[in-house]
C-alpha cells in the first residue's frame, strides 16, 4: 500500500461513517469506471481492410488487373505476361 494511500485511509477514519460511506461509494464508482474504458476492443486487420475497400469507387475496382498475382512481374518489372 502506497504512503498516500495510507494517508487518505487514516483521514478517512476521522470522518463520521456516512461520510466514509459517500467517499468509498465514490472510489468504487471510479475504479468501475476506469476499468470499463481502459482499452477500447481494436477491431480485426480484415475489418479494416473491408472498410478501406468499401473507401474506394466502383470504377478505381475496375481499373485493377483481374489475374490478380499471376502476372506480378509484369505490372513490377515489365516483363511478359502469361496468358
Amino acid at each position: 500500500m502506497t504512503k498516500l494511500l495510507e494517508e487518505a485511509i487514516a483521514a478517512l477514519a476521522q470522518l463520521p461513517e456516512s461520510e466514509q460511506d459517500g467517499i468509498a461509494s465514490l472510489i468504487l464508482e471510479k475504479i468501475a469506471s476506469e476499468k470499463s474504458h481502459t482499452e477500447p476492443v481494436a477491431k480485426p486487420f480484415w475489418q479494416k481492410i473491408q472498410e478501406i475497400g468499401a473507401q474506394v469507387p466502383r470504377e478505381e475496382w475496375e481499373k485493377l488487373p483481374t489475374d490478380f498475382a499471376r502476372n506480378f512481374e509484369s505490372y513490377m518489372y515489365g516483363l511478359p505476361t502469361e496468358e
